[in-house]
């Protein structure tokens, strides 16, 4: 990648730690670290920055540029304190999330729970929902959260930016969606036939031929076939019995 396009993606990702992760999808942990993983699933969504892989943001660190985050194995993070740290805040009536099919019929029976990060991001607009969704499943589920409700019941909320709300998990009592039995499942990929041990025989022999006895131009050279192969039979059986006597 050129210097100027290292430039430009410095800057980016100051942007998004620094300033509107919400902007993007994205939420900071307590610490302000970031997964690396979730930043490329954002930047992939521009065009622009699609070729972007984990191994540019090694060439960022020895680019000499002056950067305002560090480069960990797994994680980025700020030099100084960002300025979007999420706080406790009243939410709105509703908030959605984008789940994925799989998970669905999980999260209706049991809640929201925050998997591998500490709190569960929930969108302020369907909109974003979908688009953090569609990161883990081209075609998510939408849920929507009975945010106000859960907040008077006593389940705090983290304002993150304008775009997302941050909670530690939510039951189930607080959520809707379809009916399970609407929700489309993705399908299993096909499984392609298990060839029959003649055609596997043939292959192993270059420029052999199976024949197959239904495509024979001559239906009636099949019954001949098979008539002189019950006179065979018939034959056989006689010549036994008269060893017998």
């Amino acid at each position: 990648m050129g210097k100027h396009q290292l430039k430009n993606l410095a800057k980016t990702i100051e942007y998004i730690l620094l300033y509107r992760p919400d902007e993007f999808g994205l939420f900071l942990n307590d610490d302000g670290s970031l997964p690396i993983k979730e930043l490329m699933w954002a930047l992939h969504e521009d065009s622009g920055w699609r070729h972007v892989r984990p191994g540019h943001l090694k060439e960022l660190v020895y680019s000499g540029l002056q950067l305002a985050f560090t480069v960990e194995e797994k994680r980025l993070r700020p030099k100084h304190e960002f300025s979007q740290s999420a706080s406790v805040a009243i939410p709105p009536k509703s908030l959605f999330f984008a789940a994925r099919r799989k998970a669905y019929p999980v999260i209706l029976k049991h809640g929201l729970t925050p998997g591998g990060r500490p709190y569960v991001p929930l969108a302020t607009t369907k909109e974003m929902a979908f688009r953090i969704g569609k990161r883990r499943d081209p075609k998510p589920i939408l849920v929507t959260v009975h945010a106000a409700r859960a907040n008077d019941e006593g389940h705090s909320f983290l304002s993150c930016g304008e775009l997302l709300y941050l909670t530690k998990e939510l039951p189930p009592l607080f959520l809707s969606g379809p009916p399970i039995r609407e929700v489309p499942q993705p399908r299993k990929a096909a499984r392609p036939p298990v060839p029959s041990t003649r055609e596997v025989e043939a292959t192993r022999m270059p420029g052999s031929f199976l024949l197959d006895p239904a495509r024979d131009p001559d239906p009636a050279r099949r019954q001949r076939w098979k008539q002189e192969e019950d006179r065979k039979r018939r034959l056989s059986r006689e010549r036994r019995r008269k060893r017998r006597r």
